[in-house]
């Protein structure tokens, strides 16, 4: 059991050398999760690797990455003793299929690539008992390994664009169970009425890595009820549509708008990604302009912002990338606290420089909760959806910024919209022609040779098209002579840059899946995360390497900063 740092953000435990790689992962993240310390964040199984995410100190992040490494050595060194022991038995789920060619779409396909009739390949799916390797790829989805050799077949050479919730699938010696339809390129078998993920249950998800799972056989009948008496609730809520007294209307949407707050925690081993706003800092910046506590969830406006309609007076105010707003005709600069009249309108000037703001509410929006957090994800279908023209926002309490002697003074009811002379300075503007991102070198970085390596932190990249909240894509000079090999699949976190087939570097962001299988070169230190949310397709970036040293430095003067700013904005905000 090899332990190594990765980034400035976890310790990566290295089982490839292990004779059984999978049971011992298991195995330790059940003991982990029975007894989580306090310094994990997150627990991620990977294939051949146990990532665990570090807490996030500003203190004295030496201390915790260093308390970390100790205790780890002292659980491995128990581990080793106890490993031999009878463990308790893994978890074994029962899951329902049925095996009807209307519901197994590639049955008879896959029936005659395999040379089996149909029925043997029923029989031959659903004796063998399957154990959940790792979870990835959307909330829920286990990847099965157990499939009898003699179904093995590779994935389809033009995935489909939506497979059907609950489809069973195969794929070389895996099988796997989709909780929602998606677009896949696996062999479908079969379907499962049974939930896999339910935003509702605590936890959420049915299966963890190192679970097992035995298939009953069911009819199309049975499977036709109890879908029906199984059909979950939409994953993704609407925001409701009542003509509330105190509410937004969205007249126009702007280019990608989305309900965001902190991240969600405790949940990436269940495949569900932290998300949240991709500048937190303007966030928590935005919210304390308006009196809101900082993690208040709000509006996280890209490229072009929402035109918006207020039923009340309302104090609101936007912080990140530059724009101004405008109101009634009336234009107002960022970056401070504005009261809009009731029946006001506010559009946005193009965002620019830099990609994202985020626009807080006084008093905050009445949104239900999900799994702890109100913002959306909109890649795992969680939460709100994305903004759309009719939507209508309700809000919760938009007096309660009166409660502030400052905001109530500055709210002249008869001479709105208002807004004081002073502003603060947003934690990043993308100013400079080519934006230095610094870097942690990747546990991947060494398959590239010593010139490739020169070359890599040298090249200057400009942002794909195809970038979104997931991951910023970037493009550019750069390539390998040989292609690298992908790596088993392991934990990724926001800014672990991931190195395809492609030679397009991918730099995972906010919504980014929690597992990967390609080689990742570098991860971006935690202060300079924002910098990727500011980064609008046709920018130009650089990545810098630096030593973890340096990194822990940036890292607490940019904590610092924020605090300050913070402590400034709150001493005029309150008295």
């Amino acid at each position: 059991m090899h332990c190594t740092l990765i980034g400035d953000h976890s310790v990566l435990i290295d089982f490839s050398k292990s004779s059984e790689p999978l049971k011992s992962i298991h195995a330790l993240s059940k003991t982990l999760f029975a007894n989580q310390p306090a310094w994990a964040a997150e627990i991620v199984p990977g294939l051949d690797s146990l990532v665990i995410q570090l807490q996030c100190t500003t203190e004295n992040p030496k201390a915790t990455r260093e308390q970390a490494l100790a205790d780890l050595k002292k659980i491995g060194e128990q581990f080793e003793k106890q490993k031999n022991r009878k463990t308790s038995p893994n978890k074994i789920h029962r899951i329902q299929v049925c095996y009807h060619p209307d519901v197994g779409l590639d049955l008879p396909a896959i029936a005659k690539a395999c040379k089996l009739s149909i029925e043997e390949v029923i029989r031959l799916h659903k004796k063998s008992l399957y154990t959940a390797d790792i979870l990835g790829f959307m909330p829920g989805f286990a990847y099965f390994s157990g499939l009898n050799p003699e179904l093995r077949l590779p994935r389809l050479a033009s995935p489909r664009p939506a497979v059907p919730k609950g489809s069973v699938a195969i794929a070389e010696l895996q099988t796997a169970i989709y909780p929602r339809v998606t677009p896949g390129g696996w062999n479908i078998i079969g379907r499962s009425p049974n939930k896999l993920f339910d935003i509702d249950n605590n936890p959420p998800g049915l299966f963890m890595a190192g679970d097992q799972m035995q298939i009953e056989e069911i009819s199309l009948d049975q499977f036709h009820r109890l879908d029906q008496v199984n059909a979950p609730k939409d994953v993704i809520r609407s925001l409701e549509q009542n003509k509330s007294t105190a509410s937004i209307e969205i007249l126009q949407a702007g280019t990608f708008s989305t309900i965001q707050d902190d991240p969600r925690s405790g949940l990436s081993h269940w495949a569900v990604g932290p998300g949240g706003a991709c500048d937190t800092a303007s966030l928590h910046l935005a919210n304390a302009l308006v009196g809101n506590p900082p993690n208040t969830a709000a509006i996280e406006m890209t490229s072009t912002g929402p035109t918006l309609l207020f039923s009340e007076a309302t104090c609101v105010a936007w912080v990140g990338a530059s724009c101004d707003g405008i109101v009634n005709g009336q234009r107002i600069p960022g970056n401070r606290p504005a009261w809009i009249p009731k029946g006001g309108t506010i559009k946005f000037s193009p965002l620019s420089p830099g990609f994202r703001a985020i626009l807080a509410i006084g008093g905050g929006l009445d949104l239900p909760e999900t799994l702890g957090r109100f913002g959306s994800h909109i890649s795992a279908d969680i939460g709100p959806k994305r903004l759309e023209k009719g939507n209508l926002l309700p809000l919760a309490n938009p007096k309660a910024p009166l409660k502030s002697a400052f905001l109530k003074a500055l709210h002249k009811e008869d001479d709105l919209p208002s807004y004081p002379k002073w502003q603060i300075r947003s934690p990043f503007l993308p100013t400079s022609p080519i934006t230095q991102i610094r870097c942690l070198a990747g546990p991947h970085l060494s398959l590239l040779g010593a010139k490739e390596r020169e070359m890599f932190w040298s090249t200057i990249w400009t942002v794909s098209n195809q970038s979104n909240r997931m991951g910023v894509r970037l493009q550019g000079d750069f390539k390998v002579k040989k292609d690298l090999p992908n790596i088993p699949s392991q934990a990724i976190t926001f800014g672990t840059v991931q190195f395809p087939p492609s030679h397009e570097p991918i730099v995972m962001l906010a919504e980014h899946q929690t597992t990967g299988g390609y080689p990742r070169l570098a991860e971006v230190i935690r202060s300079d995360l924002i910098k990727l949310a500011q980064a609008k397709p046709g920018s130009k970036l650089q990545l810098q390497l630096i030593d973890l040293e340096e990194a822990d430095k940036c890292n607490s003067e940019a904590v610092k900063l924020q605090e300050s700013t913070m402590n400034a904005i709150q001493t005029i905000i309150d008295n």
